[in-house]
């Protein structure tokens, strides 16, 4: 049975963005995340995370450190019982590469593993803090959806601007 899905960006949605975050104890839980993937998971989505890590081809950190950051989300997020069904990243640092965002890579991975629902027009959506996320949702056929990032916005029109991940949340349900 499939399941429609919601994909995040990790750095600037989830949690703090810290530039080329490698060490654990730098993650910070943006406020309303918890709130908001609950809200997701009650109503049927899936939750899975699509991140540019380009740190990793510049030398930066590696994919252990990656996933290091990874597995500290998910400890924190369940210590308040969410849990987070697929992380995906992008480790390479060059244009037109299919899997780093706006590319649909990471997505189409997420869909043929985990049998998800992307439907121009369904339910689901794309989130982040750049223009990468909204191009994204809009290359994928979802909305593309705009939380507020550390940089200023330079990319295509969102579908919407929400003020919190809780807002955006929120308006992909009453979506129905």
């Amino acid at each position: 049975m499939t399941r429609p899905a919601v994909f995040f960006d990790r750095d600037g949605t989830l949690i703090e963005d810290k530039g080329f975050l490698s060490d654990p104890n730098g993650v910070a839980i943006l406020p309303t995340v918890v709130d908001a993937l609950r809200l997701l998971r009650d109503d049927g989505f899936a939750l899975i995370v699509v991140s540019n890590q380009s740190g990793i081809a510049r030398g930066y950190f590696g994919h252990d450190d990656v996933r290091a950051v990874n597995d500290e989300i998910v400890r924190r997020l369940g210590n308040d019982g969410v849990a987070l069904d697929a992380w995906y990243w992008c480790s390479h640092y060059r244009a037109g590469c299919a899997c780093r965002k706006p590319e649909p890579g990471m997505i189409e991975q997420a869909v043929r593993e985990h049998d998800l629902a992307v439907v121009a027009g369904g339910r689901g959506a794309v989130i982040g803090d750049r223009g990468s996320d909204v191009a994204l949702g809009h290359a994928v056929g979802l909305p593309g959806i705009l939380v507020p990032g550390p940089l200023a916005y330079d990319g295509p029109e969102p579908d919407l601007r929400a003020q919190t991940l809780l807002e955006a949340a929120e308006w992909i349900v009453a979506r129905g």
